[in-house]
């Protein structure tokens, strides 16, 4: 019996190693970022106007082989649109502005020490404020305005460079849609990660 006894306490302990490192390499980290966001379809490009500002904050887990899954939350907001018609009787402005956001995660693939390629997914909330203002050549103004939310899947290849242990840039294209009508809504990202 205390033959027996050994071998099997032998075999054990390198089973134990081996859950103590596979619980280090899912131990996370967290950490903040900040992007400069581009519409780069012409729906979104129209009611959004410029390009937006995003802050958020993600998590990071190393998996075995390299690879990391980065869960993030976004918030982005865009610079805003304004069109106006002097067309008699109802001249009129209408303003919008464009936000969104994004709860998702990155999976990334390493190319090296120190670039790395994955695929991001993301639920999105856009969300378009709209201000019509009709002001009558006959005098008066009248001013109507409201939000519209739509939940919307989201998806895109992101690439990362990381500059120091607490610092990369990232750069991501997204596809997604919004609206009524499910019109298309792609984004083009460039940002910064910092690690805590």
């Amino acid at each position: 019996m205390l033959t027996q006894t050994a071998p099997a306490t032998a075999k054990a302990a390198p089973k134990a190693a081996e859950a103590k490192v596979s619980s280090r390499r899912l131990v996370a980290s967290y950490g903040a970022q900040m992007a400069l966001v581009s519409p780069t379809n012409g729906g979104l490009r129209l009611a959004a106007g410029g390009p937006g500002v995003a802050l958020g904050l993600h998590t990071v887990w190393n998996l075995p082989k390299g690879l990391r899954l980065r869960p993030r939350l976004d918030y982005t907001v865009f610079t805003g649109e304004t069109r106006s018609s002097t067309a008699p009787p109802l001249p009129q402005t209408l303003n919008t502005r464009v936000s969104s956001l994004a709860l998702g995660a990155d999976l990334l693939v390493p190319l090296g020490p120190r670039w790395s390629v994955g695929l991001a997914v993301s639920e999105i909330r856009w969300s378009v404020a709209i201000t019509n203002t009709v002001t009558p050549t006959l005098g008066g103004s009248l001013t109507l305005s409201g939000t519209s939310h739509w939940t919307r899947l989201g998806y895109g290849p992101v690439v990362t460079f990381k500059v120091s242990e607490n610092l990369e840039v990232e750069a991501r294209a997204l596809s997604s849609h919004y609206g009524y009508e499910n019109q298309p809504a792609s984004t083009a990202t460039v940002g910064l990660l910092w690690r805590f």
